[in-house]
């Protein structure tokens, strides 16, 4: 044992020294350290049950490196694209993973597995869980092929960050957080079981799957309450009035169809990190486009992503800073409050204004409804059994989680 820790010291010191000599000259950062980028695409990574059904489906990964690197333990940045997981392809990624290979990284474009199917509250849950077990069999592959393949992208193991647009941010998200058995939803946990746990069965079994950080364009989790003190630091960009994915806690449509589920946006997820002592940065955006800063602010928007990231792989505090002068201020919260949560038989809420509210379940059924007047009032919903809800104003994004004991 104290071989083992003696030689685990000296791993890290060893690392250290490495991170602080690397990080010296503006690598990570903008402008761009490197030129050009050498891209590998098809790499086979694993592979899984198709959507459709009729066979599993090989999963292929694209893989970009900086041209005229001497350094060969560099951090991994995988990108996830969007497309409501019905549709997408990696190819879609390519600029953001050119960017990424040029500041230093080696950046990764994984499959996921997309397709139609009708979207509900079961169906979109499932889709996310697939999501979620392809970007954690290619994070294992990547760590196999340091330890079974000799390394052959020049990567360090313990610097790989998951991120993605969209639906791959939300997919990201869910690989960081959603990580212990009890936090699958109870409608689905038959379900996940079957297809593999929260790990799935995508390839490369046995390697741990866990990023060291997580980067997020207008993603959204099931449930804040899945993120923990000591949980991987997170930075979140996204626009207030989001009409895709939202930027509070609401009902989730895919193509338009309203699913039933309900999950909380990049202003939720962050309020809870904030809560808790979780370091993370949010960038928000005004309006009402879903992920538009790509192409208004492309350069503020990866600049913010980049100097966040710089701080998680050159191990320094976190300092989200001021990167643009026409990125609007984060989005102020609804002006009333509610507690205590948990609650178990009523709610005091605190408003700056008369405004009806109502209250819906983590189904998104309304099962409550009230006008309440400036300053003080008390709400006693009646009997409500144990569980998470919601309560907004009807029609507007946001709005503030409760939990019944």
């Amino acid at each position: 044992m104290e071989h083992f820790i003696s030689t685990t010291l000296l791993l890290c010191a060893a690392r250290l020294v490495s991170a602080q000599a690397e990080c010296t000259g503006g690598r990570y950062l903008y402008p761009p350290s490197f030129d050009s980028v050498e891209v590998v695409t098809g790499i086979p990574f694993g592979s899984n049950a198709s959507v459709a059904g009729g066979g599993p489906q090989t999963l292929y990964m694209d893989v970009y490196k900086p041209v005229g690197d001497t350094q060969t333990d560099r951090p991994v940045v995988i990108a996830a694209f969007g497309g409501s997981f019905i549709a997408g392809q990696r190819a879609d990624v390519a600029p953001i993973c050119e960017q990424f290979a040029r500041l230093g990284y080696v950046a990764v474009a994984p499959d996921y597995r997309v397709g139609f199917f009708f979207p509900n509250s079961n169906t979109t849950q499932l889709a996310v869980t697939r999501a979620m077990h392809d970007l954690r069999g290619c994070i294992r592959f990547l760590r196999r092929s340091v330890a079974e393949e000799g390394d052959p992208y020049g990567i360090d193991p313990e610097r790989i960050i998951v991120g993605g647009v969209s639906a791959g941010a939300i997919g990201a998200v869910q690989v960081a957080y959603l990580d212990e058995n009890s936090e699958i939803p109870e409608v689905l946990y038959d379900d996940t079981l079957s297809i593999g746990g929260l790990e799935g069965n995508s390839g490369s079994a046995g390697y741990d799957s866990s990023p060291l950080a997580v980067w997020s364009m207008s993603g959204a989790i099931g449930d804040t309450s899945w993120i923990h003190p000591g949980d991987e630091p997170l930075i979140s960009l996204h626009e207030i009035a989001d009409e895709v994915v939202p930027y509070g806690t609401q009902e989730v449509s895919v193509i338009g169809i309203p699913t039933g589920l309900i999950a909380s946006g990049s202003r939720d997820i962050h309020a809870r990190m904030d809560h808790i002592g979780v370091p993370n940065c949010l960038t928000t955006y005004p309006g009402d486009g879903h992920v538009g800063y790509l192409t208004t602010d492309p350069d503020n928007a990866m600049g913010r992503v980049a100097a966040f990231l710089a701080d998680v792989v050159c191990a320094q505090d976190i300092a989200c800073g001021n990167l643009a002068t026409n990125v609007s201020e984060p989005h102020k919260p609804s002006a009333f409050s509610a507690q205590p949560s948990p609650f178990t038989h009523s709610i005091t809420i605190t408003s700056d204004q008369a405004r009806t509210l109502e209250m819906r379940d983590c189904r998104g059924r309304k099962i409550h409804m009230m006008r309440v007047r400036t300053g003080v009032n008390e709400l006693i919903p009646g009997e409500l059994a144990p569980g998470i809800y919601f309560l907004s104003e009807p029609g507007v994004p946001g709005g503030i989680r409760l939990v019944k004991e």
